[in-house]
């Protein structure tokens, strides 16, 4: 079991394929949030992950324009525009990998237990 607090932290221990992943403090908030997203597929994530990071990369002070934009897409996967942002903040890739090969075990605030899957 690791314990881990920071986005590169999880990453690591997802490419180290660590058997069971303790997510605390902020992180544990931010995964369980985004792990809605591992359910609308590829596609959506990137069209709404494309949309906020490309218009906060050309224009930062026009970020919010880029969330607006990425409300019809949210929408239309029934998701929160919040729990889009925080999925894209992750990582997609990241969010995607982990709802493949980890289940959630527990939760309670401020701490996220994920075990990977029996295959």
């Amino acid at each position: 079991m690791i314990s881990v607090s920071t986005k590169q932290e999880l990453a690591l221990a997802k490419r180290n394929k660590e058997h069971e992943i303790v997510c605390v403090g902020k992180l544990a908030e931010k995964v369980k949030s985004a792990k809605k997203i591992a359910t609308i597929g590829v596609i959506s994530i990137a069209a709404v992950g494309g949309i906020v990071g490309l218009a906060t990369v050309a224009a930062p002070e026009t970020a919010g324009i880029a969330i607006m934009a990425a409300t019809p897409v949210a929408t239309w996967g029934g998701l929160e525009v919040s729990a889009v942002i925080i999925a894209a903040s992750l990582g997609c890739g990241l969010i995607i990998a982990l709802s493949k090969d980890y289940e959630e075990i527990s939760y309670e605030k401020g701490q996220l237990v994920l075990r990977k899957k029996a295959k």
